[in-house]
Order: C-alpha cells, then structure tokens, then sequence
C-alpha cells in the first residue's frame, strides 16, 4: 500500500550562489559521499547537487504524508533533520537509491516506525532538477 509520495522540482540555477559555499558548509545538507559526488575536480556540479537537493525535499513530502497516514504523527521533525538522516548513494549500474537513518526518525518520533519500502526517481534536464518518492508498505 502506498503510504506516501513526493515530488520536488528545482530550478538548478536556484543553486549559482551556493557555489561559493564550502564542504562544510554543504554538510548541513549533505552526506560526506554526496558531497564527493557533488564535488568534481574541487567545482560543485550544480546539476548533481539540485538533484540531491530535490530528493530530500521529495522524501520529506512523502514521510511526512506516510507518518500522518499511520497515525504516528506525535512530534515533528523538520526538513533540515531529514537532510542529515537520508542519503542518495549510487551502488550498481548508478540507480540511485536512498540510504535512511531509521533509528534517528524513530528517536526523533519517539515510535517505532513499521518495516517501509522508498523507491525514488531523480531526473534533470537542462536548467530543472526533478525528484519523486514513494513510501509503501508490505
């Protein structure tokens, strides 16, 4: 059963500024191995890193629609939060995936939360960044 979706599109330029922004900087958002992918020959991609942006925003839609739909909605966590316990990695053939810190949602939440499936779709083209999630369960 789908418990939630998300989607986010970005404008990439939306990011020009963030050029100028360091590692740790970056790292209020990003993961150490998203940033090594966002970072090539020491120049940000911006392309990668509205991408990576935009499937934060997509999971945060989702869970937070799928935490509501279990009825488990006793605390609120706050985008930044997700930022720092989600991560894009690309294991085999590059499809991305999304690796959660479960136990810090769960602390965070105060709940257990049930076994949960997140599939996740991140596209650019040109100038926009596009990212859709969704959360099922069994």
């Amino acid at each position: 059963m789908i418990l939630g979706i998300g989607t986010d599109i970005v404008k990439i330029s939306r990011f020009n500024s963030w050029k100028n922004f360091s590692k740790e900087q970056l790292s209020n958002i990003f993961s150490k191995q998203e940033l090594n992918d966002i970072f090539i020959d020491k120049n940000i991609n911006l392309q990668i890193l509205a991408s990576r942006f935009a499937v934060k925003e997509a999971f945060y839609k989702a869970f937070s629609a799928a935490i509501v739909k279990l009825d488990l909605n006793k605390k609120e966590f706050l985008f930044l939060f997700t930022c720092k316990n989600i991560e894009v990695i690309k294991p085999e053939w590059g499809v991305p995936i999304l690796k959660i810190n479960y136990s810090a949602f769960e602390n965070k939440l105060g709940i257990k939360l049930p076994k949960l499936n997140v599939d996740i779709s991140i596209s650019h083209e040109k100038d926009f960044a596009v990212s859709f999630v969704i959360i099922s369960n069994n």
